[in-house]
């Protein structure tokens, strides 16, 4: 897997270091004091075990007074920025899978509501603290994006492509689009991730849309958040499709 943002090659060790602060920060915003994190991967893991420990109603208790304060930014950023946006650019590169397994494997965990799913949704980011499918065509996301301090609560309904700025590319075969809103039907931003089949596997290329005066230092760090969830989710797409193809040659 290659991964790169502004043109530049993401390193494992850059990604392991992004993922450490975001761990910390995520086990005091849920109160509760973390170790010296030497492993994030293995302290994620503790984090998505507490986190599956809640309900979604306890976890949306838990922080409500952070999310109401989130969506009162949000709801003025949007005010204030109009039409204009900011946007979050990553692009992924990943041997031995196709676009359209990528495709498939995605939309099943941003739609489809299981256990497993539910896990692996969590474990994929530190800052996911829910995602959850309403209907066949909306999710429900609780999560910090980039470097926010806070996190907040958004729903994205997809194949809506409404005020979406971020080009649609013809050359990728497969896309996953929606708009993000907020309770009241505030348009927030939205997402354009495009996927196609390269000679060896696939290149994915990710945006993200944010009100334009969001801090370019959220939108930055929203670049390697994007990086974390969508290694993880692919590597995870990819380990299923191996494991398919082993038992059915048994």
């Amino acid at each position: 897997m290659k991964i790169y943002i502004d043109g530049k090659d993401i390193t494992k060790d850059q990604l392991t270091q992004w993922k450490r602060e975001r761990v910390k920060k995520v086990f005091k915003i849920l109160g509760y004091k973390s170790a010296e994190i030497n492993n994030p991967d293995r302290m994620i893991d503790k984090l998505t075990n507490l986190k599956m420990d809640y309900s979604y109603q306890e976890m949306y208790n838990k922080l409500e007074s952070k999310l109401k304060f989130s969506e009162m930014m949000m709801r003025m950023g949007a005010a204030l920025s109009g039409n204009r946006r900011k946007f979050s650019w990553t692009e992924i590169y990943l041997d031995g899978i196709t676009a359209e397994e990528a495709k498939k494997g995605i939309d099943n965990l941003m739609l489809n509501q299981s256990d497993e799913n539910n896990r692996v949704n969590l474990s994929a980011c530190p800052d996911h603290y829910a995602l959850r499918p309403l209907g066949e065509k909306e999710l429900e996301v609780i999560e910090a994006p980039g470097n926010s301090p806070f996190p907040a609560q958004f729903f994205i309904a997809y194949d809506d492509e409404t005020g979406i700025q971020t080009p649609r590319d013809h050359s990728y075969e497969y896309q996953s689009v929606g708009v993000a809103r907020l309770k009241d039907g505030t348009v927030i931003g939205g997402v354009r991730h495009q996927i196609k089949d390269t000679k060896t596997g696939i290149k994915v290329k990710l945006s993200v849309e944010f009100p334009a005066l969001s801090p370019t230092s959220l939108i930055k760090s929203h670049q390697m958040h994007l990086a974390c969830e969508f290694s993880y989710w692919l590597q995870w797409i990819k380990g299923q499709k191996n494991n398919n193809d082993r038992a059915s040659l048994n």
